[in-house]
């Protein structure tokens, strides 16, 4: 009888090769209706996980909770199951002149300021996306016709707490497009699984815009981005498999 992995609560058959993998369960749903015959395999703690088909590719979402440690065990079960490349799914603040929100971003790499990572692979190593699945998510990006902009993500783990000086360094030479939380335990954890990793993320701030909008007006704005994240991602999944000409 298959192995049932402890937390995603998912057995070998369950999940394709593809999976994208947001944080929020709820961002897994929505993306599941985008999916053809898409079945609902578990739901366990954070973890929520669909599988069907974009454009004739098996595809799965698994939904991985918010930071690194849980994203991390979400890694490591599926790929025990038959998961071989990962697309993070995600929100995050825009650190970059230029970049409104509600505006994707495809990300390359990552500033390794949180913590999971280190249990990989030593800090030393960088975190990096495959750039196979980069290249599909840009090529996703063109043939959709919806603007992505395309730069590195600083990683952290506490989201209430701001490194001012670390901020300052960075954006007073562009260094870094976006900030969140997981992409740095993606490309690492990747590495170390000897997986395919990429990450696109829909912008929900910016906290360099000299008029900040409404909570509303982000919420709408990041909608919009999530939509445009959701279908960058699938569609880069058929570029990967060679189903999309």
């Amino acid at each position: 009888m298959p192995e049932l992995m402890k937390h995603i609560r998912c057995s070998e058959g369950d999940v394709a090769e593809y999976v994208l993998i947001p944080g929020d369960p709820a961002r897994a749903e929505r993306i599941a209706r985008r999916l053809d015959n898409a079945r609902l395999i578990a739901v366990n703690r954070e973890y929520t996980v669909y599988t069907g088909a974009f454009e004739g590719v098996p595809v799965s979402v698994c939904s991985t909770g918010i930071g690194g440690p849980s994203t991390a065990i979400a890694m490591e079960e599926l790929q025990k199951v038959g998961a071989t490349t990962f697309l993070r799914v995600g929100s995050c603040g825009a650190r970059r002149d230029g970049i409104q929100i509600g505006e994707p971003v495809i990300v390359n790499a990552a500033v390794r300021a949180g913590g999971t990572a280190r249990a990989y692979l030593p800090d030393i190593y960088p975190a990096v996306a495959d750039l196979a699945v980069v290249n599909a998510m840009i090529e996703a990006a063109r043939m959709l016709r919806l603007p992505a902009h395309v730069g590195v993500s600083l990683s952290r783990d506490a989201f209430y707490r701001q490194d001012n000086q670390l901020n300052e360094t960075l954006r007073s030479v562009q260094a870094v497009a976006v900030s969140e939380m997981e992409c740095d335990t993606v490309f690492v954890v990747g590495a170390a699984l000897n997986a395919r990793t990429g990450a696109v993320v829909g912008t929900d701030s910016n906290i360099y815009l000299p008029i900040q909008p409404s909570r509303e007006e982000k919420e709408a704005l990041y909608m919009q981005s999530e939509e445009r994240t959701i279908q960058i991602a699938l569609k880069a999944c058929a570029l990967l498999a060679g189903q999309t000409k």
